[in-house]
């Protein structure tokens, strides 16, 4: 048996990346999957993935930046499973090759929208249907490491990262006494569509590479482990706080980092 079997698993941002990994890995511990995303080829692909755990997945497409929406995607998910268990706001984007004084306003609400409100909607329907139902769940946001250092370059993005690093104490706050936990896991360097412009620099994948204390980039399996750990009974005291399956990076200085970074050119 696994440890989710019979729960109804939600992952926004589930056509690719850690969303598909999250959504796989769900799905092999027995849980019913929601894939929502935007990217129907890419849904469709998930979809098939987790059909090979023997679960058959539910699929919708789904802006998170409207509450239209976020709000219909959970109607329709408990009218498929009748209930909803566990949450994953995941969908997110970054705004390539800006910094403070470059970044447009476009870029700028785009990246929040997306990654804190699309987030917080998320949060707020998933919260408010698992309260109705009086048994409990859980609630993941997707934050990053570059939410816990902050950086130069994708201001917004660091931003929105940091934003729901603190959105999901106040959730854990409103919803613990419901029987709900909210928390957040922060990637270190996960290989993604999101990433790949890392592998078309073979000097940073090596340097960065070198510089994650474990020796190796992380993949999306990585980031699935700690939400299927988030989304099962033994997390169930965690509550308010965000996981960082990164290597042991952000042990250090990021600061220090950029430092040997700059001296390696």
């Amino acid at each position: 048996m696994g440890k989710l079997d019979g729960r109804v698993a939600l992952v926004t941002g589930a056509a690719s990346g850690n969303g598909r990994g999250m959504a796989v890995r769900f799905a092999e511990d027995g849980a019913n999957v929601v894939i929502a995303d935007l990217d129907d080829a890419g849904m469709e692909e998930t979809a098939r993935l987790v059909k090979q755990q023997e679960r058959e997945p539910f699929v919708q497409r789904c802006d998170v930046t409207r509450k239209g929406d976020v709000d219909a995607l959970i109607a329709a998910t408990v009218a498929r499973f009748g209930r909803l268990d566990v949450a994953v706001a995941n969908a997110g984007v970054v705004e390539a090759d800006t910094d403070c004084l470059t970044i447009t306003e476009e870029q700028w609400d785009r990246t929040i929208n997306v990654n804190l409100k699309g987030v917080f909607l998320t949060l707020q329907a998933a919260a408010n249907q698992m309260i109705a139902q009086g048994e409990g769940g859980r609630l993941i946001a997707i934050s990053s490491i570059m939410g816990e250092w902050g950086g130069a370059g994708s201001p917004a993005y660091c931003a929105s990262k940091g934003g729901v690093k603190q959105l999901v104490k106040s959730f854990a706050l409103a919803v613990g006494h419901h029987g709900i936990t909210c928390n957040a896991i922060g990637p270190g360097f996960i290989t993604t569509q999101m990433t790949a412009r890392i592998k078309e620099l073979p000097e940073v994948e090596a340097f960065l590479t070198d510089k994650t204390p474990v020796g190796y980039i992380g993949d999306p399996r990585d980031v699935a482990a700690v939400a299927s750990f988030l989304a099962g009974d033994d997390a169930r005291f965690v509550n308010g706080t965000t996981i960082f399956p990164d290597g042991g990076i952000t042990a250090g200085s990021y600061s220090n980092m950029m430092r040997l970074a700059a001296e390696a050119r």
